[in-house]
């Protein structure tokens, strides 16, 4: 009948027999009380749909009338199940009252027969909800009705197996518990009857906080009393229909939930050896399951391999919604053909507040197996010992849904290899030996967007697979959140995908939006959270602002005002609560939905959400500048004190070198960049001098320059720059505006990098902040060398070694040195050059500047080429390579090498140029250092020109043209020339 609102209007007309209902009314019925804008359009055409499906001539519609405002469905009430069984259920009553016992349960039996399974599966929607509910009530009181009328009929040993049952599937209903005292008393069993009473008053004070009413304790004190006769059987024929009308509704037991009072040797002898030999407990499989192939694959290995000796046990952990017990069900449901003696499941419900105890859920597993209730052993070890004795010999597999760790399991586990355990749970069963131990990390993409299409259909996913894989991606492809927005997508067949996807762009709104029916993922979080102490708790919502996307263990410790011993028992334990991830040891992170869900947690007593947020990103900025300051002094040693004028010391030990500081500034880089954006995000930030902790976050590891994804740098610069513009803040805009321009530079866009540098030149001069000021005036030079206008690079350069002289900044004024000596000699000034590379060398030998060292190296090699002493310059060039495979200093290499090609060129060693700039050239791409590709692909085609292979030399100068071109610099022109010249004599 077409798509669930389809159903869901049909519904709505049909339990309104033969009635006009107005469309407000059917609007209200479909959609709820805040329908969507084009709820009436949808009406019409599902009234169309019905027409065309329910009509013989939908044109001449005879069934589905419209009728001034509204439609009419022209059916008997009788038509319709829910009527029909209130009309056979006052049949009944009028039978009973005319003492006709036989024709009363015919027509209550006729009732009961009309239930197929749930009413209204699947129809959405406040009215059809609301008579689910009444067709609920109504199959309970006409099975009590049923129930009564055998009662009445003496068919008491019929009755108790059945009462017994849906005395546990109705636990708060009292009626039946008088039913069933009456019955067991009618076959001598008052004890049992007792038992009864006392499990009823057991489960009414507990979940009610009342005591059974008038009626049932009257009934208890005549079985006291001994005032309620044995009553013989009449007879003991069997119901009409009963297996079919009584049985087919109601539902074992839930295993989990131990049968007190019950004693299972009241259940017919074919029901209780059947019961006793072979449970089948395993809740059904799920269809739609995808991927985890390998995991299904190896457990499944482990639970059947024949030539085990111990006990199998797969153990299944995970975040909530990942997947565990649909995984461990398809497990189940692969092997249970290894295990003929039966499936037996509980679900522990580790995760909430209220967990099951081992004794209770041995007492059910007995029960189950066949131990009465009175014989039960009252100690846990015992039910262990007895529980263990019952499996062996047996071929059996135990599920344990949802543990909460291993004391809660542990008691549970069979002695006996021949029975096989599946153990899902959130934590990591530590203490629990197998082989077979998986933990679940999210969905692959395209597991993720198969679980989608399995839901709401593979063309509806073909047709938009980009919106579809943003969707799963923003579900963090987590399975329940994507059968939440299946499930959502499937109920709405006129929405896109992309609609569904920009309800999840807002991560504030996210968690709102994973919600379908009873499945929500702020419930699964919520589950996990409310089981954290107060302190976890705490460190669970201070962290999730500044964690992205994960944090190290120092900075967490900072973030938080713990030392590292105490944060780190804190985040492992949200780690083995399934609250934290940890990749690697000593990082941890949140899964983007865990965060989601932890940014919209309220603060606790006592703190205040905006105040705190600013602290701990004080203290966190304040732990990362402190370290990046020491890395910053290992890149450019001594001038740290000069640039850094806010910062608190370490507590960590300094970097042994500069690869041991490059490592934590790459390892780090995310969090680095993610605090820097934040700070630029923060209301408090300049109030609270933040921005400015920020702009000096960002000047210290700016040294590292494509070591580091620059341009991630470049762009929360960017933000901080605006957000301090925004403040009146020229020192941390001009610092940010330089790290902006510095990476327009690196990538030789020379426009950009002009423009930025510029402005950060004027904020830094209105700041007085001459550090950064020198530093802008470096760069001028650099962007003018790069133009080839190399008189207004050497003016820029001297300017910015007079300013760090006056500084006292020693690195940069070395190296500004060098950089005017290169364009000294771009204007042959070697000898001048030449002297600069001597005085700055053992200047920056003296104060261990390895960066600089290798820098100076460099240029002096290039002044010797110029000078034509190659062999000099041979030598000083592999001095500098070395020096740079040593330290890591990839970007000095790769100029090294096409410098290096280029002198063993012109030395004849055309050979070796050909092998260096090529070395140089696979370093530069791996640097995304595009400038630096042109300039080795320039060099590689003289060399291959030199050894006449001038096709490939031709092909190599065109690939450098066209990278200058890109870049608009003039040294295309160089590469045009050799094209030109080699494309002459080819």
């Amino acid at each position: 009948m077409g798509s669930p609102q389809q159903q869901a209007l049909l519904v709505a007309l049909a339990l309104r027999p033969d009635r006009i209902v107005a469309t407000h009314e059917l609007i209200a019925s479909v959609w709820g009380e805040d329908p969507p804008d084009s709820a009436l359009a949808s009406l019409r055409t599902y009234v169309w749909r019905l027409r065309s499906a329910l009509e013989e001539q939908a044109a001449s519609p005879a069934l589905l009338l419209s009728q001034r405002d509204g439609y009419r469905l022209a059916i008997s009430a009788l038509a319709v199940d829910v009527y029909r069984a209130e009309r056979l259920a006052a049949d009944a009553a009028r039978a009973r009252e005319e003492g006709d016992d036989k024709a009363c349960g015919r027509l209550l039996n006729e009732a009961i027969t009309l239930w197929q399974g749930a009413p209204l599966a699947g129809v959405p929607g406040p009215f059809a909800e609301q008579y689910r509910v009444r067709c609920e009530e109504l199959r309970l009181s006409l099975l009590e009705d049923l129930f009564e009328c055998d009662l009445g009929a003496g068919r008491y040993a019929a009755l108790i197996p059945d009462l017994t049952a849906y005395t546990h599937e109705q636990p708060l209903r009292e009626r039946p518990y008088g039913f069933l005292m009456r019955a067991l008393v009618a076959r001598g069993r008052q004890a049992d009857a007792l038992a009864v009473y006392n499990r009823a008053r057991g489960v009414l004070s507990a979940e009610l906080g009342i005591d059974p009413g008038p009626e049932l304790a009257a009934l208890h004190q005549r079985v006291l009393g001994g005032n309620l006769p044995l009553i013989s059987p009449v007879r003991e024929e069997t119901l009409i229909s009963r297996t079919s009308a009584v049985q087919a509704t109601v539902r074992a037991p839930s295993p989990e939930v131990p049968p007190l009072g019950e004693d299972p040797n009241c259940l017919p002898a074919d029901v209780r050896t059947s019961l006793a030999t072979r449970p089948a407990q395993l809740p059904a499989d799920t269809s739609d399951f995808i991927g985890r192939v390998s995991q299904v694959e190896d457990l499944s290995k482990v639970l059947t391999d024949p030539a085990r000796t111990s006990l199998p046990v797969a153990l299944v952990s995970g975040m909530g919604g990942i997947g565990k017990t649909t995984l461990a069900l398809r497990v189940a449901h692969e092997v249970k053909e290894s295990f003929p003696d039966g499936q037996l499941y509980v679900d522990l419900r580790g995760s909430g507040l209220d967990p099951s105890g081992p004794a209770t859920v041995l007492g059910s597993l007995l029960c189950t197996l066949g131990v009465a209730a009175h014989a039960l052993p009252s100690m846990t070890e015992d039910r262990a010992r007895l529980f263990r004795t019952m499996l062996d010999g047996r071929r059996m597999l135990l599920f344990l849904d949802d543990a909460r760790d291993t004391t809660q399991v542990r008691s549970l586990l069979p002695g006996s290899a021949d029975c096989g355990v599946i153990v899902t749970s959130r934590v990591r069963m530590v203490g629990i030996a197998t082989p077979a131990a998986v933990a679940l990390d999210a969905l692959g993409t395209d597991e993720a967007t198969g679980l989608l299409a399995a839901i709401v259909g593979a063309a509806r996913v073909a047709a938009e697979e980009d919106a579809a894989v943003e969707l799963v991606t923003a579900c963090g492809h987590l399975p329940l959140a994507v059968r939440i927005v299946a499930s959502r997508l499937a109920a709405r067949p006129h929405w896109q995908i992309a609609t569904m996807t920009r309800r999840l762009v807002d991560e504030r709104c996210r968690i709102g939006e994973l919600r379908a029916g009873d499945m929500a993922m702020a419930t699964v979080f919520e589950v996990g959270y409310q089981q954290l102490s107060e302190d976890q708790a705490r460190a669970f919502r201070l962290l999730a602002p500044v964690a992205r996307p994960g944090i190290g263990l120092a900075a967490a410790a900072a973030a938080l005002g713990l030392d590292e011993y105490t944060a780190e028992d804190l985040l492992e334990s949200l780690v083995d609560a399934a609250m934290l991830e940890a990749p690697l040891p000593g990082v941890y992170r949140y899964h983007d939905l865990v965060r989601a869900y932890a940014l919209q947690l309220p603060a606790s007593a006592g703190e205040r959400n905006a105040e705190t947020s600013v602290a701990v990103l004080g203290r966190l900025l304040d732990h990362l500048l402190a370290r990046a300051r020491e890395a910053f002094e290992c890149v450019v040693p001594g001038d740290a004190d000069k640039v850094f004028l806010s910062g608190v010391s370490a507590n960590e030990p300094a970097f042994a070198d500069l690869v041991q500081a490059r490592a934590w500034v790459t390892a780090e880089f995310d969090c680095l960049t993610s605090a820097v954006v934040l700070a630029a995000q923060s209301p408090a930030g300049g109030s609270a001098g933040i921005l400015r902790v920020a702009a000096d976050l960002v000047i210290a590891i700016s040294p590292f320059g494509k070591d580091i994804p620059y341009a991630e740098l470049a762009a929360a610069a960017s933000g901080l720059a605006d957000a301090a513009g925004r403040a009146g803040d020229d020192w941390a805009a001009g610092r940010s505006l330089f790290v902006c321009g510095n990476a327009a530079l690196q990538s030789a866009r020379l426009e950009a990098a002009g423009m930025l540098t510029r402005r950060a030149a004027e904020a830094c001069e209105r700041a007085g902040d001459l550090v950064i000021f020198r530093q802008t005036l470096n760069d001028q030079g650099l962007i003018a060398q790069f133009l080839h206008r190399y008189e207004e690079a050497v003016r820029c350069y001297d300017q910015s070694v007079d300013l760090a002289r006056r500084l006292g900044q020693l690195s940069g004024e070395f190296v500004s040195s060098l950089n005017a000596a290169q364009a000294r000699l771009c204007t042959g000034r070697a000898e001048e050059a030449l002297l600069a590379c001597d005085t700055a060398l053992d200047a920056l030998r003296a104060i261990g500047d390895q960066h600089g060292v290798a820098y100076a190296l460099y240029v002096q090699a290039m002044v010797l080429h110029e000078l034509g002493r190659h062999a000099e310059a041979l030598s000083t060039y592999m001095r500098c390579v070395h020096l740079c495979e040593t330290w890591q200093i990839r970007g000095q290499e790769a100029q090294a090498r096409f410098r290096l090609a280029e002198t063993l060129r012109v030395m004849g060693r055309c050979e070796q140029a050909v092998l260096e700039a090529g070395r140089a050239l696979d370093l530069s791409k791996r640097r995304a250092a595009e400038r630096d590709q042109g300039l080795s692909l320039l060099v590689l085609g003289r060399a291959l020109a030199d050894l006449g292979e001038g096709e490939a030399a031709v092909a190599r100068a065109r690939q450098a043209y066209a990278v200058f071109t890109r870049l608009g610099l003039p040294d295309a022109d160089d590469a045009t020339g050799l094209i030109l010249l080699v494309g002459a004599t080819v």
